[in-house]
């Protein structure tokens, strides 16, 4: 992990559909995994026996701290990190990650809302079976309902080519299109934006 900097620097590698960077969890530097794909949060075997309150674990990223429950223990949470951060975590405490410039901070109570002006907001649907959906353009056809799978670690996948791709009012630079007959979009989709991922409000802001 020779590319991932400092533990208070932002900086942060991406392996397929995973980001890590090195934080501090209770002020112990520490390999940690942003997996924006997965439901829940893990920590490691060994870095679990060594907290004593895990119902309120302290996670460092860059200067700041957040607090979060962490239950599940795993050999393994994320590529070799010593803990995972899914969406639990990040629907309670958003998180910039600026794809492009490969940091990313966390924001504090009252930060999310400056941080989000100016962005667009690209609207979630949670379906029943546990899935979520965002309105997914290409070229000039109607909106269809793509699944949102940020565990995919490719852009977009759809049964037609277009050389124009939109989610809701966002315009994706570069999108490669992959063809298939459920229209779904990934990670790499956002690779060229600054993202936070609120889905705990149904939005995605992200500024291009």
């Amino acid at each position: 992990m020779g590319g991932i900097t400092g533990a208070t620097s932002g900086k942060f590698v991406l392996m397929a559909a995973t980001l890590l960077f090195h934080g501090r969890v209770d002020n112990a530097r520490t390999l940690i995994a942003i997996v924006p794909g997965a439901p829940h949060s893990a920590i490691g075997a060994t870095l679990a026996d060594r907290i004593v309150h895990r119902d309120r674990v302290k996670i460092g990223i860059r200067a700041e701290y957040l607090y979060a429950p962490i239950a599940a223990v795993e050999s393994d949470p994320a590529a070799g990190a010593d803990l995972r951060i899914g969406q639990d975590i990040l629907d309670a405490n958003p998180i910039e990650i600026d794809f492009p410039h490969h940091e990313l901070r966390l924001l504090l109570p009252g930060e999310a809302a400056r941080a989000e002006r100016g962005m667009t907001a690209i609207p979630v649907t949670h379906q029943a079976d546990g899935s979520m959906t965002v309105p997914l353009t290409l070229d000039a056809a109607p909106p269809t309902a793509a699944v949102l799978d940020l565990a995919d670690a490719t852009d977009v996948t759809a049964p037609t080519a277009a050389s124009a791709v939109a989610l809701g009012h966002a315009v994706l630079k570069n999108a490669v299109i992959i063809r298939g007959a459920t229209p779904s979009v990934g990670l790499a989709a956002f690779r060229d934006m600054r993202v936070i991922f609120d889905l705990g409000h149904d939005r995605i802001w992200v500024a291009t």
